[in-house]
């Protein structure tokens, strides 16, 4: 079954012919393994973690959005904006509640805990008048939502 090649080389299961062989520094793979389907929580990651550009002061900042939209929320609330107060007013006990967890187990103020993170998004959803699976389905495209429209 096998076949004498070019010199000493039997061709045959395992190996083929030098020709076909791939070239030195080639892969057989050039584009790589594809990416998976990303799933709700990387996507959410994904949108309020990333970094925007924002002027504070006549000085150029880089923060997550999520910090973006608490300070948005905190300066309306210092203006006077009964709607921000009321959301700043409502997030106030999480935030105790995150800051007492944290230094009773010994972790500094600003580390995370994903499940007080998430309770606080849903507060948030909860404030802007939806559901969070309905907030995280418009996050990432899935459902249209009718105040969009207007």
């Amino acid at each position: 079954m096998s076949q004498k090649n070019d010199g000493d080389y039997e061709i045959g299961y395992g190996r083929p012919p030098k020709a076909t062989q791939f070239q030195k520094g080639q892969s057989g793979n050039p584009k790589g393994r594809p990416r998976t389907a990303k799933n709700v929580g990387s996507m959410l990651e994904e949108t309020f973690f990333r970094k925007i550009p924002i002027t504070e002061n006549g000085s150029r900042l880089e923060l997550t959005l999520i910090e973006a939209i608490l300070r948005q929320l905190a300066n309306g609330a210092a203006k006077g904006e009964l709607r921000h107060i009321d959301r700043v007013l409502k997030l106030l006990p999480m935030l105790q509640e995150a800051r007492m967890l944290s230094l009773a187990g010994g972790e500094e103020v600003g580390q995370g805990d994903p499940q007080a993170d998430m309770a606080v998004l849903e507060a948030l959803a909860d404030m802007f008048g939806s559901d969070p699976e309905q907030l995280f389905a418009t996050v990432q495209g899935g459902i249209d939502d009718d105040r969009h429209d207007t």
